[in-house]
């Protein structure tokens, strides 16, 4: 008893308040709760230093900085014609109209430092120059900026562990919403900002929002969201939207610190122009294309790592082992199988919601569950059983998630013969149909 009392350090701590109470009375508890206070505090900032790290890791074993340089350089040759396909768009609504300059000078403003004026002055003209283009140099311009879209898709994909990216016609279609949607949705926030700023103005507390940072509040409250948006869309992964919004937030928070961090370190230490010369602002946006892609990256690894936290937390461990795949495979036939009973259809999130596996071993078991005939999608993208479970038995189960004890050819005869042994001892249990093992586990 006295040990399962003292089993934790949180119980330690409680514990040892309530003998202090009965000595010394009131105060001396006050005190220790305030204390227990403070170290719950502190352990959920350990959570976080820990999570941040992990992300950190996570990054660096996708080779985030080799994506960050691969992206800046399809950035480079593709920026000038996604801006003009953007301009090109908003003047194509009257609602619009003179919206295209503050476009230009809010993206410039949001995305370069204070001291790169001569950079953004010459993308200007390119941007200039490109809207003067016919036809053919048109379909040039979408093709480029296409190349970029799907190359952050890759890259996301890569973040997110997707191993099936989505089919030719549907990746087309979202690059297009993407390029379409994206600067109505601009335009229509640099309106809403300025409508804010008019009625702030008119309502005589002009000097209250310059002493909160209304402006720099809604500018980042606008990065943060339109971080938010690429991660859910662009990846092939259905993508909480808590996440999304928690790792918008962090793109923008970095995002912000490297403007103003760059813009120190050109303000102050402006040696490369004594190096490049007159094209000195050629590396200086190299190295900016690359610091921001590395920003948006770290911000895509905090969502994807996210879910994995979770249930890295809720099964103790990191990786799943091989048993947690079986228990995965086994729940998601045990929940259709029941919604099968009442002849219903799940949706993925619903068959997959509170299991403590993240969306790619989740990706990893549904595809040969799926392949093999187990489970199976309906045309409403619903799943359902796929096969009669009175006749599929825990071994067909257990070679179509690749976890058989068979141990093939080439291994020393003492080693397989063990594992044929050990397989041999089981193959009692293979038997078993699923039917009767899901009904023996309620």
């Amino acid at each position: 008893m006295i040990r399962d009392r003292f089993d934790s350090p949180y119980n330690r701590v409680m514990t040892f308040a309530q003998l202090v109470r009965q000595m010394s009375g009131y105060g001396t508890e006050r005190a220790l709760r305030r204390l227990l206070a403070w170290l719950r505090y502190v352990t959920k900032g350990e959570r976080v230093l820990r999570f941040l790290a992990y992300a950190g890791a996570r990054f660096l074993d996708d080779g985030g900085m080799r994506l960050a340089a691969g992206l800046s350089y399809a950035s480079l040759l593709a920026m000038v014609p996604l801006l003009a396909i953007a301009l090109a768009i908003l003047s194509a609504f009257p609602a619009f109209e003179g919206v295209e300059r503050q476009v230009l000078d809010m993206v410039f403003q949001s995305f370069l430092p204070d001291a790169s004026a001569a950079i953004a002055e010459r993308i200007k003209g390119f941007v200039a120059n490109a809207s003067k283009l016919t036809g053919p140099g048109i379909v040039g311009l979408a093709v480029t900026a296409l190349l970029l879209l799907n190359n952050i898709s890759g890259s996301f994909n890569t973040i997110w562990r997707v191993s099936e990216g989505r089919p030719l016609a549907t990746r087309m279609l979202v690059y297009w919403a993407l390029l379409t949607l994206g600067p109505l949705l601009l335009g229509s926030s640099i309106s809403l900002s300025s409508f804010v700023f008019a009625a702030v103005k008119l309502s005589g507390v002009e000097e209250v929002a310059s002493w909160l940072r209304i402006s720099w509040l809604i500018s980042l409250a606008l990065s943060a969201a339109g971080f938010a948006l690429i991660f859910y869309v662009v990846p092939n992964r259905r993508i909480s939207l808590g996440h999304v919004l928690v790792g918008g937030t962090v793109s923008a928070l970095l995002f912000e610190g490297l403007k103003y961090a760059f813009g120190l370190y050109l303000t102050h230490f402006p040696s490369y122009e004594a190096v490049y010369g007159a094209i000195s602002t050629v590396p200086i946006f190299l190295v900016w294309l690359y610091l921001s892609w590395s920003v948006v990256l770290l911000g895509a690894e905090v969502t994807a790592a996210l879910p994995e936290w979770r249930a890295a937390q809720a099964r103790g461990r990191a990786t799943s082992p091989a048993g947690g795949r079986l228990a995965l495979a086994l729940a998601v036939l045990a929940r259709l199988r029941a919604a099968m009973q009442t002849g219903q259809q799940m949706k993925r999130q619903e068959m997959t919601r509170g299991l403590p596996a993240t969306p790619a071993e989740i990706d990893a078991v549904l595809k040969p569950l799926r392949q093999q005939g187990f489970i199976a999608r309906t045309q409403n993208g619903r799943w359902v059983i796929g096969r009669d479970l009175n006749t599929a038995t825990l071994g067909d189960l257990l070679d179509t998630l690749g976890l058989s004890l068979e141990p093939g050819e080439g291994w020393p005869p003492v080693a397989a013969g063990a594992v044929r042994e050990l397989a041999e001892e089981s193959s009692r249990e293979r038997r078993q149909t699923l039917e009767v093992l899901l009904r023996k586990g309620k």
